[in-house]
């Protein structure tokens, strides 16, 4: 077993080549680094993002709601976690994984820290993050590798190693947040914003496509659905149906923005994502009872059905059919603050919870889908078959913060629009479709991120 010290030293020894090398033996297709200031140890934890939405190429777990004490003053605060399956990288290539690393959202910061990455691993760099040896040095460099599935790989850096001096002296490199992109050599370079604006190019220049889509195995079969335009969009990209939770494309979400005309797009509606509810009697009493109590008989006359639709926007009427309104409790719209325990949530007349979604389940849509994000006009027509194309002039939006979401949902511009129904309600064999959507209008999109810019996919990649 190598003690603190042989690791600060190999680690001291280690080039640039070796670091690529190892990484790639385990499995990582892209580098992400950061350098680490005097405060980056295992007392403070390694500060990595504002948000956890800017953390999106990092795989990690489930948002959950935790208490936390406060350092000073022994107060107890209310954070939200994530689990990363983390592992150092040893000296002889083997993974050593840190069974306790995770990330903390601290909201009333707001930041993101990374915490437990050292407990359980017998070859972890603990004195690289030891304030008694070297925890304090400023210049430490922390390199973790992603795409070997949920697994996030790391190597620290002394700065005096050779890899350290490597990437300092190198020509500036793509950022992703508060990371730097580090190119591995023979694999895809920078943060995939050229390569995705080429390939936006080409599908442009298709004109008209065929709906489909790929399923989970790689095979491209038919899509029939009228929201087919994303699934079609994502299988020319190459991107499988199967609920993956990572970027679409190489960091970036793609979204497929109907549009009465590619060549020239116009306003449109974009579905954001579509959670389903953590709590309220959608799911403490049932499903089938919550229609029964909240739906309504179908408008077009078609018997046997309930219906539970419309649109509900924060601080609006109640819905005519419903009777219920829509509230985001636990934000202050003013400072972009909210409470870790807050909730978008449906309530009726009498103020009962007919439907809700906690923060922690939102954030945790939010976090790995939407830090970049490219919507992408797409033209349907129905003759002779279901066919899309797509347009050039490509929709931008950088640096998502939840809180930017809050306030776009509080401000009525991101509203939920449910296309939920039950067919066959009377029999033993009901057929129920769940969809819970929220929706926001194109031009409403930038109040989502930090920066947003519309772009011609083609003048950007040259072609």
């Amino acid at each position: 077993m190598a003690t603190a010290d042989d690791q600060a030293q190999w680690l001291s020894e280690i080039d640039l080549v070796t670091v690529f090398r190892l990484l790639k033996d385990n499995g990582a297709t892209e580098l992400l680094y950061k350098v680490l200031p005097r405060n980056a140890n295992s007392k403070n934890q390694v500060y990595l993002a504002p948000d956890m939405s800017q953390l999106g190429k990092i795989p990690s777990g489930k948002v959950t709601l935790h208490e936390s004490t406060t350092q000073k003053g022994g107060g107890v605060e209310a954070v939200f976690r994530s689990a990363l399956d983390f592992y150092w990288i040893r000296r002889d290539g083997r993974p050593c994984h840190a069974p306790d690393a995770k990330l903390i959202f601290y909201p009333q910061y707001p930041e993101v820290r990374l915490s437990g990455f050292l407990r359980g691993c017998s070859d972890a760099p603990s004195s690289l993050y030891d304030k008694g040896k070297r925890g304090e040095e400023p210049d430490r460099i922390l390199v973790l590798g992603v795409g070997s599935g949920a697994k996030v790989l790391g190597i620290t850096l002394p700065p005096e190693s050779p890899a350290a001096r490597e990437i300092n002296t190198c020509h500036p490199r793509d950022t992703y947040g508060a990371f730097v992109i580090l190119p591995i050599p023979g694999l895809a370079r920078g943060d995939g914003f050229t390569e995705l604006m080429r390939e936006l190019c080409a599908i442009h220049r298709r004109d008209w496509v065929p709906s489909r889509r790929l399923d989970k195995n790689g095979v491209l079969v038919p899509c029939n659905a009228p929201n087919c335009n994303g699934n079609t969009l994502e299988s020319l990209l190459g991107i499988r149906s199967n609920g993956y939770s990572q970027p679409d494309f190489r960091g970036w979400e793609i979204k497929a923005r109907k549009v009465p005309n590619s060549t020239k797009p116009g306003a449109s509606v974009v579905t954001l994502f579509t959670p389903e509810p953590t709590a309220g009697a959608y799911v403490h009493d049932g499903f089938m009872a919550f229609m029964r109590r909240y739906g309504y008989e179908d408008t077009k006359g078609r018997p046997d059905r309930l219906n539970f639709g419309g649109v509900y926007r924060a601080n609006g009427a109640a819905h005519a059919k419903t009777n219920l309104r829509m509230v985001v409790d636990g934000f202050t719209a003013g400072g972009r603050k909210y409470s870790p325990s807050g909730a978008i949530r449906l309530l009726d007349r009498k103020d009962r919870e007919a439907m809700s979604w906690s923060f922690a389940k939102l954030i945790d849509h939010w976090k790995t889908k939407h830090a970049h994000a490219a919507f992408v006009p797409a033209q349907q027509r129905l003759v002779p078959d279901r066919q899309y194309r797509y347009g050039r002039s490509i929709l931008l939006g950088e640096g998502a913060e939840f809180g930017l979401f809050l306030a776009a949902m509080e401000a009525g511009k991101v509203y939920y629009d449910p296309g939920i129904k039950v067919e066959k309600v009377s029999t033993d064999k009901p057929l129920t479709k769940r969809r819970s959507q929220f929706r926001v209008g194109s031009k409403d999109i930038p109040m989502l991120y930090a920066s947003s810019r519309v772009v011609d996919a083609c003048a950007v990649a040259g072609c």
